[in-house]
C-alpha cells in the first residue's frame, strides 16, 4: 500500500472479580471450537466513561479514549443497552472492568453482505504480502460523499446511522482482498478503514502479515506514537506456536500507531469468537472530532 497519500479504582466488588476470573479460565479451559469468544469493541467517541454499575449515576472506574478496545465480558445486556466489558490499562498493565453504553461504541469487525465480498474459502498458505503494489489513495480529507462516489464508483454496501455514513468496497491490497470503508460525518469524508478478509487456516499468519506490515510503516516514518502488545492471559505467551489460539481467543492483540503529518495511522489485530480482524484505519486529525461526537 502506498501511504504517501497521508502525508496531504475504585476496586470492583467481589462477584463481578469472579465474574472476570471465570472468563479467563472458561477461554483458556474450553476448545476453541466449543467456546463463546467474547466481542470486540472500539470506543468511537472523543471520550467514553466506564462505570462500576449500569448507571450514569454511578461511579466512574476510568475515562477511555477514543480507539479504545474493549473485550466483552459478559453476553448479557443490562438496562437494554448497556455492556459488561474489561479494559487493558496498557500504562498500569491492568485490566479494569465495568459497564459502557454500546451506542457508544463499534463492533471491531465490519458488517457487511459477506456473499458479496469473500467466497468463504480458507487458506492454507497465503501469498507473501507485496509492498510494491501501490494503492493510490485519490481522496482528500474533508471530501463530500458525491465527490468519493464519482472517483470510486458504486459501493458494495452502505451504513448510515444519524449524521455519519459509510461506503464499503471491495480492493486487493498487496496481494490480499479487502474491504475499505470511506466515513463520512456531516458528508465529509473523516476516515477510512482497510480490513482483511482473506480467510486462513492458521491464526499465525495474520501476526506475520501485522509484523511485516509494522517494520514496512516503520522503515517509511519511523517508530510509532503507540505500540502495544496486550496479554489478557499469559497462558501462552512463551509459547509461540500458540500464539495464533490465543488470538482467535480473544486473548492477545497488537496494535501500532503513527501520526502522519494531519493524519493518524493504527494498525490493528484482535481477535474474538474464533474471528481474526487485521485493519488499518487512517484518520485525519483536523477531522477527528467530527467522528467521536
Amino acid at each position: 500500500m502506498d501511504f504517501k497519500w497521508v502525508k496531504e479504582a475504585r476496586r470492583l466488588p467481589c462477584f463481578k472479580k469472579r465474574l472476570i476470573i471465570g472468563v479467563v479460565l472458561l477461554a483458556c479451559l474450553l476448545p476453541a471450537a466449543a467456546q463463546a469468544q467474547p466481542r470486540k469493541y472500539r470506543v468511537e467517541k472523543a471520550q467514553v466513561r466506564l462505570h462500576l454499575d449500569p448507571d450514569e449515576k454511578s461511579p466512574v472506574v476510568a475515562k477511555l479514549p477514543q480507539g479504545s478496545i474493549l473485550t466483552q465480558a459478559s453476553a448479557v445486556r443490562f438496562r437494554h443497552n448497556w455492556v459488561f466489558v474489561y479494559y487493558y490499562l496498557p500504562e498500569k498493565d491492568k485490566t479494569l472492568a465495568g459497564y459502557v453504553q454500546e451506542p457508544e461504541l463499534r463492533k471491531l469487525f465490519p458488517s457487511f453482505k459477506s456473499v458479496l465480498i469473500s467466497n468463504g474459502s480458507s487458506i492454507s498458505e497465503p501469498r507473501e504480502l507485496d509492498f510494491s503494489q501501490n494503492y493510490d489513495f485519490p481522496l482528500i480529507w474533508g471530501m463530500p460523499e458525491e465527490k468519493v462516489l464519482e472517483v470510486e464508483g458504486e459501493p458494495l454496501g452502505k451504513e448510515k446511522s444519524g449524521e455519519t455514513e459509510i461506503l464499503q468496497y471491495r480492493r486487493e491490497i498487496m496481494n490480499r482482498n479487502c474491504l475499505v470503508e470511506y466515513v463520512f460525518r456531516k458528508n465529509q469524508l473523516t476516515a477510512a478503514r482497510f480490513y482483511m478478509l482473506d480467510n486462513f487456516i492458521d491464526n499465525n499468519y495474520y501476526i506475520s502479515d501485522f509484523m511485516k506490515a509494522k517494520s514496512y510503516l516503520k522503515e517509511q516514518f519511523g517508530q510509532p506514537a503507540d505500540d502495544q502488545v496486550v496479554w489478557l492471559d499469559s497462558t501462552y505467551k512463551s509459547k509461540q506456536e500458540f500464539w495464533g489460539q490465543a488470538l482467535g481467543s480473544g486473548l492477545l492483540e497488537f496494535r501500532s500507531s503513527w501520526i502522519i503529518d494531519e493524519t493518524e495511522v493504527d494498525l490493528i489485530l484482535t481477535g474474538s469468537e474464533n474471528r481474526v480482524a487485521l485493519l488499518a484505519e487512517c484518520i485525519s486529525q483536523k477531522y477527528k472530532n467530527l467522528l467521536s461526537h
